[in-house]
């Protein structure tokens, strides 16, 4: 029996071992969690008008919710240096890496539903401008046909106004673009395309007075002023550089009063729409952010510091217990209530952090107060005593198999002794 005892004694050490090498291996706090983001809230940085109304945007991106990693590690460093709840560190550490993770994401679904809605809205006005042109060219033997009929009549389907789109898009797409280089493209479109529906006879191609190009300027203009694509200067915001300027005016108007110095929700002169509006996200995002978050983040990292050394003691109090009482006559070990009191707090570290994280917490967290296109948050937290926790809980059954043996061996050595 002592031999069997001295065997499970070298899976102890084994198992204690191992343990202590866990609580070192690993960071010491780790993430690897998910925010479920809601498309439909894109809308309200996507520019809205009479011809985008009917665009369903889920069905635009094949999906209702975009899914965004967020991943950090903290080392022993780390750790001691968010264990007091700083900001700036936890901002440094956690935060900062995943907010712009995110924000480089969004902009992949954000300039595709832009990208779309100004096209629809491009193409929808050189349809409906060409359609009014052809009606008001057409001659005594068109009479009895409309313009739609006309235009089916000589090819002008949707392949060919989404091609015109296009190279009006482009060329409102380029730098500096104003009105007027923009309507000079649609003139061209618009003269194209009565001689294109001139060829059906059914239509005298009229040569367009300055008075007529004034009238077509001046629809383009309230298309694009109500897209605000146009500048006080008269040039015109880049298409691309749209969805940008919805969103940091949507974000300057939020942080209004909320942050130390007003001057910093400026736009710098040199400052891309893009990179303006990406600043103000990053802004709006880190001042949203709960103070309990802070606090939550301080006092585990605080437990998880304190605990590395309490949890690496015990496991190497039993481990030296052991080695020591293995090579005696009486060689069964001695785990102590301190152990299991102990241990009890690396599964609730370990295995309990997880599972609430990932499970409870989420359904208690509300994401709508931050205001932004967030849908769900999965939290996925794991610390050095994951695997001693597991190791503790399987050191429980092996426990009870060695006290019955130790039982025994304890019996027979009474009885020796007599």
């Amino acid at each position: 029996m002592k031999a069997a005892i001295r065997i499970f004694n070298l899976i102890i050490l084994a198992l204690s071992g191992a343990a202590a090498f866990f609580l070192f291996y690993p960071p010491i706090l780790s993430f690897n969690s998910n925010i479920t983001l809601d498309v439909n809230t894109f809308s309200q940085f996507v520019p809205e008008t009479t011809y985008s109304t009917t665009i369903d945007i889920p069905q635009l991106l094949g999906t209702n919710e975009i899914h965004v990693g967020i991943k950090f590690a903290l080392d022993y460093k780390g750790v001691n240096e968010v264990k007091d709840g700083n900001k700036d560190k936890i901002n440094q550490y956690i935060i900062q890496q995943n907010v712009d993770d995110m924000i480089n994401l969004l902009h992949e679904p954000i300039d595709l539903i832009t990208d779309f809605t100004i096209r629809s809205v491009i193409k929808s006005t050189i349809k409906n401008e060409i359609t009014t042109q052809v009606e008001a060219a057409k001659n005594g033997s068109g009479s009895g046909s409309t313009a739609e009929d006309i235009m089916e009549e000589v090819g002008m389907d949707d392949v060919y106004f989404t091609n015109f789109s296009n190279a009006l898009y482009d060329s409102a797409n380029e730098n500096n673009a104003t009105i007027d280089s923009v309507s000079d493209v649609l003139y061209e479109q618009i003269d194209e395309a009565l001689a294109k529906a001139q060829e059906s006879g059914l239509v005298d191609k009229p040569e367009f007075s300055q008075e007529k190009r004034e009238e077509i300027k001046t629809n383009l203009l309230s298309i694009f002023n109500e897209l605000k694509l146009v500048k006080a200067d008269g040039t015109l915001v880049r298409i691309s550089e749209l969805p940008y300027m919805y969103m940091s005016t949507y974000l300057k108007t939020e942080l209004t009063g909320k942050v130390t110095d007003p001057s910093t929700l400026d736009q710098g002169p040199t400052e891309s729409n893009p990179a303006y509006a990406d600043r103000l996200l990053n802004t709006y995002i880190l001042l949203m952010m709960p103070d309990a978050f802070y606090q939550a983040v301080g006092y585990t990292s605080l437990g998880l510091f304190i605990g590395l050394f309490v949890f690496v003691g015990i496991w190497g109090i039993l481990f030296l217990i052991t080695l020591i009482k293995t090579f005696t006559k009486k060689p069964w070990t001695i785990f102590g209530p301190w152990f299991w009191i102990i241990g009890f707090l690396q599964v609730v570290l370990g295995l309990g952090l997880t599972v609430v994280g990932k499970f409870i917490l989420p359904k208690y967290l509300n994401v709508t107060a931050l205001n932004l296109p967030i849908k769900q948050i999965i939290l996925a937290p794991r610390t050095y005593a994951l695997i001693p926790s597991m190791i503790y809980l399987g050191l429980i059954i092996l426990a009870i198999i060695y006290a019955i043996m130790r039982s025994i061996l304890k019996k027979q050595v009474r009885e020796e002794g007599k």
